[in-house]
């Protein structure tokens, strides 16, 4: 067995760790990690990690949802889903586009993901920065545009989840139920992509029963996520997270970018 899938378990074991213990935001680098290992693993390919993630993903909203079942906001919930139903349908037109040109696919995705990382951590620390805004704008407009931004994020890289904790954190929110409300909303957000992956061709390369024999990853990493929720200050683990998704970006950008330029040599 190739060792990169020692670093796509990694990836797995993030998602229910990340899911039940942070709820949004720090799972960022899960993407990134899963783009680099299966670029070296032959026979896949990085266009396959997002086909390969979805399933996980679902399976982790499930578990938190289970484990914090009274704790979430259906109400913030409801207010983003128009806003979102409209993001995933764009995500999965420019994903459709990604593939009439499939020789270039894999660095396509790269460089869409590594932008996406980037900006997104980027964005982050430049509102850690000048600190956390209450009112951004005035709803429903606030809740519709995040709600199309994260749907098409999602879609595309599933990369949401900084894009949903800058709508929620001045909020402020109890913690745990902030981690309730992000599995609910990104349960919702998940299972809608599926029809949407499928139909442009996210699963030719790779099956669902493949993708959740990594289940048993999940459920440890989501067990273990649970059980730091209660007893760990989860700043410095963000911190570290978004670091290394910044230099995972960055790697992945610049990756995509010298595939491109190799072929148009």
């Amino acid at each position: 067995m190739s060792p990169w899938w020692f670093l796509v378990g990694l990836a797995i074991l993030l998602i229910g760790l990340t899911k039940s213990g942070f709820g949004s935001g720090v799972g960022l680098m899960i993407v990134p990690m899963t783009v680099i290992a299966m670029k070296n693993i032959p026979g896949y390919g990085p266009e396959v990690a997002l086909g390969l993630m979805l399933p996980l993903l679902i399976l982790g909203d499930f578990v938190a949802i289970y484990q914090y079942r009274r704790l979430f906001s259906m109400n913030i919930v409801r207010h983003m889903l128009p806003g979102t139903a409209v993001g995933v349908v764009v995500g999965a037109l420019l994903l459709w586009w990604f593939h009439q040109f499939s020789d270039v696919l894999g660095a396509l995705i790269r460089i869409e993901i590594g932008i996406e990382s980037v900006g997104l951590v980027g964005l982050h620390w430049w509102r850690e920065y000048r600190g956390v805004q209450q009112h951004l704008m005035r709803e429903p407009w606030r809740a519709q545009i995040t709600g199309g931004f994260a749907g098409a994020s999602s879609t595309l890289a599933h990369a949401a989840g900084p894009i949903i904790a800058m709508y929620l954190l001045p909020m402020r929110l109890d913690r745990q139920l902030f981690v309730g409300t992000c599995a609910i909303y990104f349960f919702i957000l998940n299972v809608t992509k599926l029809p949407f992956y499928y139909g442009v061709g996210m699963f030719e390369r790779i099956s669902a029963p493949f993708a959740l024999a990594f289940a048993p990853l999940v459920l440890v990493g989501a067990v273990f996520g649970f059980w730091i929720n209660r007893r760990i200050n989860d700043r410095l683990f963000s911190k570290i997270i978004y670091i290394v998704t910044f230099a995972l970006g960055w790697y992945i950008l610049f990756d995509g970018a010298r595939v491109l330029w190799l072929r148009g040599r």
